[in-house]
């Protein structure tokens, strides 16, 4: 085990965390079985006092775990002296490559999860009578487990992370002739794969901001169109696959350019050539959890008495979107037209 600020500090959070998203796990689910089972006025009013305790902690739990994605690539960050051979955070994943794959697959999926039901619990508490308390109720106690099995991720791949372990580094598996990244896109897109890489990320992301600056107009004139779910949902879609697009032209073609290291191919080591890209990726992933977080708000949220309110939400986020992608697809740009 390294101990240092950050692993203290990740471990102290994860501990806490554990103890009170499992109680605010299983009480919600008890309240949000009780909520669909009553009918009358008051017994829905007991188990909203109730409830008061439960989400008060779980939005100080739930916005306090936004911050531990950083966290957590920090803190591995933190570990590259102590491991033999590491040169940056590639390095310290590959001590234990299961623990932290899984861990780096859940991070944002957790953090999309927390998001939305942030997002909703707000929505909610701008309505007099509460619609969504059930749903919301239940939807933390989905969570709670989500959160529940990154904590214990977390704490048990930094207690087996010990100093002085040898490992091999990035060079290794990003830069060789065979990695899937290239084979893939070339068996797909032919010998010009980066080319089409480079210009079919910059055209793919433009549509897609063509498209939501289109959705974003028409939800303007009306507070509930037809169209506007399965709209959203196409939306939140395409914006998945076009992140992915965004991830693999980072690793075969932005990231060796920006690092001025035309043959490298590590997203980490970008990470420390060039800081301001960490700025530049998250705010795409922010853009594109954005369009998610509308759908998801409209899929759960909508009734009769949040339609106004979440027209005004749905018009938030995709606002927020548009500007996330755009900073950084404006970043990139100017990144690749320095380099």
């Amino acid at each position: 085990m390294i101990l240092n600020v950050f692993s203290i500090t990740e471990i102290f959070i994860g501990l806490l965390s554990l103890i009170l998203m499992a109680w605010g796990g299983i009480l919600s689910f008890i309240l949000a079985w009780r909520w669909r089972r009553s009918s009358k006025a008051e017994e829905r009013t007991h188990i909203e006092g109730r409830s008061h305790l439960v989400l008060l902690v779980a939005v100080v739990v739930l916005v306090i775990r936004l911050f531990n994605w950083p966290l957590f690539y920090a803190t591995l960050q933190s570990f590259i002296p102590e491991i033999n051979g590491a040169m940056c955070i590639f390095g310290v994943t590959q001590v234990n490559q299961i623990l932290t794959g899984i861990s780096e697959i859940i991070k944002p999926i957790s953090f999309f999860l927390i998001g939305v039901w942030l997002l909703i619990h707000a929505l909610d508490q701008s309505t007099q009578t509460s619609p969504l308390m059930g749903r919301k109720l239940l939807f933390l106690s989905l969570i709670a487990l989500v959160v529940i099995v990154e904590n214990l991720l977390d704490i048990v791949l930094f207690l087996r992370i010990s100093p002085g372990m040898l490992i091999s580094c990035c060079t290794t598996v990003t830069d060789i002739f065979e990695r899937p990244t290239r084979l893939v896109p070339k068996s797909i897109l032919g010998p010009e794969y980066a080319f089409m890489l480079h210009y079919g990320t910059y055209a793919s992301t433009l549509l897609l901001l063509v498209l939501l600056a289109l959705c974003l107009r028409g939800m303007g004139r009306s507070s509930n169109p037809t169209w506007r779910r399965p709209v959203l949902g196409f939306l939140f879609f395409y914006a998945i696959i076009n992140a992915s697009l965004f991830l693999l032209a980072h690793i075969e073609v932005f990231a060796p350019k920006m690092m001025g290291l035309p043959f490298h191919h590590c997203l980490y080591c970008l990470w420390q050539y060039v800081p301001d890209s960490i700025l530049m990726m998250f705010l795409y992933v922010l853009g594109t959890f954005a369009a998610g977080w509308a759908f998801l708000m409209d899929l759960v949220g909508r009734t009769s008495e949040t339609l106004v309110v979440l027209s005004k939400y749905l018009r938030m986020l995709y606002s927020l979107s548009i500007f996330c992608l755009t900073s950084s697809l404006v970043m990139l740009a100017i990144h690749m037209g320095i380099t």
